[in-house]
């Protein structure tokens, strides 16, 4: 059983040194595949968009106003440099910032040239500028063909042939809308600088500065949605230039380098002007709000002004008492003083009012603009103004109200804070101004003892003094509000600026598609050799011999180069009479049990027709004959007779002859022009050739020859076919199994192999046929095999004759009409 098992195996068992021969036998076939492969992906490559990437820098930093410092009381820096990293990065990603980026820029126009495969992306290249009338509809994704046929006129084409659907857009709605093309081809004719109105389209071309327009040159106009490109553009990346670092490495791809410098560049400056104005929208609430208060108090300044000059003139009252002066001066101070609790108790009223009614604090003044200094009110109300700006912009990218909920809860807990504070610094201001009114009553008492015009004088004047400390107080402030304003700088610096510098394409990744190239042009044809070894039941190799049967394996025959089958006469000095003087050894080997003087028997079969059966019995009978024993070869095979045309002979009788009583032996036997080597042909072919194989003339066939020769070699038919071979192997000493390299299938051994293992077959040896070196196997010596000739026809064989080249069929002819 183990046995079985192993021999089971080995038959199974795949030769990984066959494929890589059979490979290296192929080898232009791969040189074929490869080339294709190569080629193919040449154009392949050629024939792809080439995407390309264009980076820029940022850094992202609170900046200090220099001019800020702790005597200027408006307080509106805000925010911190980590925050503002992350709200950045969202920022340059959302719709809203990318649509203003691309109605800048205009990107939805496209300006394009006929290249080598495609329509190509000029961008500022092309010679003119369209402007485009925003509120009129424009065709969308359509090639508009712009051809100068003067140095002030084009003519625009657009072909409507290709597509199926069109549609337009209003970009100043940006609505999309279906049109109907009223022709196959539109074109009309224009002139430079003029508007160019039709039904799909409204822009006027102007020429762009320091270029040169290229009469009866084709160039083409795409429109795309606004949609498309912001979606295109969202795409952008923006990445850490270093983790824990506040800079930013914005990077896009396209296949145009200028137009992803240009996008990158604008989205920069348009993110850090809306940064600034983020950043100073403090100060500009501030100064809203001190204008509104200026002009209240400059209508109540002149007024008060004009009052006095009058009342002093009407009333010649320029010099007041010193008393007077006294009491003016303290009624003057309490009132001011007055007037300032009373500018912070509005502010607060509005501080109070805005909170409890509003949601969005972004339009809160800054406490310093009212002169209130209280840090932790000036601290909060900075935080809930940024809170709100943070919020506001989130919201133009987030829908989801979860990001909300942290912001809500910190802006409801600072709101909470101040309306605490405010209401305690109301608290505070309404005792001191009740404090200012005792003492400003106590002040009045002394006034009114004063003469009447002096009262008068002095409360006219008391109100314009007031009016102009105020006044002046406002002016204060709101320059200080300028300044800082003034000195605010972007938190958003631009670091490296993106450019065109020429850089190479990322995509096509040309090496891996040369790599694949090289991969397929190999596996293609691997898979092919590997997918005929598999199918591939031919016996190549002696391995596998070995793997395939146990019958040992007498003598390797490599392919002759002779012209007949006589190899070992024509050609003594050849391999392949080597190969049979080799033969001939070992057969002495299977003789040495066997008398010396008696005759010895030589079976050659195989296991179809084609495997060299005839070939060998010829040489084998040559190679024994040149030793000086008289040797006869014996046709045995009675369906197709073959052996008689390499030696010149007539088959015209035989064995057949002999086994029907027609012909004694030796009237059959037909000497050769070869020293001891006679031939008995089969002769004509009988109706029943298996019956005379194993009848009693047979027996008294080999009885009679034995006297004779000291060799007989018999000719049998194929025991694969017919069973005529094995009823004759009771008659030898020994036999030879004929195997053809890369014809015999492997499966055809099975039949020999199952009598060997039965022990009905002995002294069996197998004989390697057509063996050649350097082929496609790995093996062999380097010899042709000139096996194919023979003569006459079945007629009730088991094969057809074997096919002929041209050359030998003359030779045959050549040899029959010499004879």
């Amino acid at each position: 059983m183990e046995e079985e098992f192993e021999e089971l195996k080995s038959q199974n068992s795949f030769d990984i040194k066959a494929l890589a021969f059979r490979a290296l036998n192929y080898w232009y076939l791969f040189v074929i595949t490869l080339g294709i492969a190569f080629v193919a992906t040449y154009f392949y490559n050629k024939q792809l968009e080439r995407i390309y990437r264009v980076e820029s820098l940022i850094s992202i930093k609170e900046e200090q106003n220099p001019f800020f410092s702790s005597s200027m009381n408006l307080t509106f820096n805000w925010g911190g440099a980590s925050d503002k990293v992350e709200t950045i990065k969202t920022i340059l990603k959302s719709r809203g910032h990318n649509e203003n980026v691309v109605r800048v820029l205009e990107s939805y126009i496209h300006y394009k040239k006929q290249g080598e495969y495609r329509l190509e992306d000029i961008h500022t290249n092309a010679p003119f500028i369209v402007s485009l009338d925003e509120n009129h509809p424009q065709i969308l994704n359509t090639p508009i063909k712009i051809v100068f046929t003067g140095d002030q006129k084009y003519t625009t084409t657009i072909d409507f042939t290709n597509a199926e659907s069109f549609s337009s857009i209003n970009y100043k709605l940006n609505k999309a809308v279906g049109i109907i093309p009223k022709e196959e081809v539109f074109s009309d004719d224009f002139v430079i600088d003029e508007e160019a109105a039709t039904d799909y389209y409204k822009f006027a071309l102007t020429p762009r500065r320091n270029t040169n327009i290229e009469v009866g040159k084709e160039y083409f106009v795409v429109f795309t949605s606004l949609n498309s490109e912001i979606s295109k553009y969202r795409a952008i990346a923006v990445n850490l230039k270093v983790q824990g670092a506040s800079m930013l490495v914005l990077s896009l791809t396209g296949p145009n380098r200028a137009i992803l410098a240009d996008y990158l560049n604008v989205t920069s400056e348009i993110l850090k002007e809306k940064q600034l104005e983020e950043k100073n929208q403090f100060a500009t609430n501030t100064l809203a709000f001190i204008d509104k208060m200026i002009t209240g108090v400059e209508d109540s300044l002149r007024k008060d002004e004009l009052k006095l000059k009058k009342y002093k003139q009407d009333n010649k009252v320029f010099n007041p008492s010193l008393k007077g002066e006294e009491v003016f001066a303290k009624l003057n101070k309490y009132s001011i003083e007055k007037n300032d609790y009373m500018l912070k108790l509005q502010y607060y009223k509005l501080l109070e009012d805005y909170l409890i009614n509003s949601t969005d604090f972004r339009s809160l003044p800054a406490p310093a603009s009212s002169g209130i200094e209280d840090a932790n009110i000036v601290n909060n109300v900075s935080k809930i103004v940024g809170l709100s700006i943070k919020r506001a912009k989130l919201g133009e990218t987030v829908k989801n109200d979860v990001f909300f909920k942290e912001i809500d809860q910190d802006i409801q807990s600072t709101k909470s804070v101040l309306l605490e504070s405010v209401k305690s610094a109301r608290s505070s201001i309404d005792i001191d101004i009740s404090n200012v009114n005792t003492r400003t009553a106590r002040a009045n008492a002394e006034f009114r003892k004063l003469p009447e015009e002096e009262q008068q004088l002095f409360n006219i004047e008391r109100s314009y003094k007031l009016s102009e400390a105020s006044y002046t107080l406002l002016l204060e402030k709101k320059n200080e509000a300028g300044i800082v304003k003034a000195a605010n700088v972007s938190d958003v610096k631009v670091i490296d600026s993106a450019k065109d510098l020429g850089q190479g394409s990322i995509m096509p990744n040309t090496q891996k598609n040369y790599s694949v190239a090289l991969f397929l042009g190999l596996l293609i044809p691997m898979a092919f050799v590997f997918l005929v070894t598999i199918l591939d039941n031919n016996i190549n190799t002696p391995d596998d011999i070995k793997n395939l049967s146990n019958i040992p394996i007498l003598g390797i025959v490599s392919r002759s180069r002779a012209e007949t089958n006589l190899a070992v006469f024509e050609n003594p000095k050849s391999s392949v009479a080597e190969s049979f003087r080799g033969i001939r050894s070992s057969l002495q080997y299977i003789y040495k049990n066997i008398d010396k003087n008696k005759t010895k028997t030589v079976m050659v079969t195989s296991s179809v027709s084609g495997e060299g059966k005839t070939f060998c019995s010829i040489n084998v009978a040559s190679v024994l004959s040149l030793t000086g024993k008289k040797t006869i070869l014996v046709g045995l095979d009675l369906r197709k007779p073959k052996i008689f045309g390499d030696f010149g002979i007539t088959n015209e009788f035989g064995t057949v002859n002999y086994l029907i009583g027609q012909k004694t032996l030796d009237e059959v036997i037909q000497p050769t022009k070869y020293e001891n080597l006679d031939i008995i042909t089969s002769g004509p072919i009988p109706p029943n050739p298996s019956e005379l194989l194993i009848s009693q003339q047979l027996d008294e066939f080999i009885g009679e020859l034995k006297q004779r020769y000291d060799y007989i070699i018999l000719d049998t038919p194929p025991v694969g076919l017919v069973a005529d071979a094995l009823d004759l192997i009771d008659h030898v000493d020994a036999t030879i199994y004929m195997i053809r390299q890369d014809y015999t299938k492997k499966a055809m051994l099975n039949i020999i192999n199952d009598k060997y293992k039965k022990g009905e077959v002995k002294n069996i040896s197998l004989v390697f046929n057509d063996y050649r070196q350097k082929a496609k196997y790995g093996y062999g010596y380097g010899y042709g095999y000139g096996y194919g000739y023979g003569y006459g026809s079945y007629g009730n064989g088991y094969h057809e004759d074997e096919q002929k080249t041209v050359l030998s069929r003359l030779k045959s002819l050549f040899r029959k009409n010499k004879n």
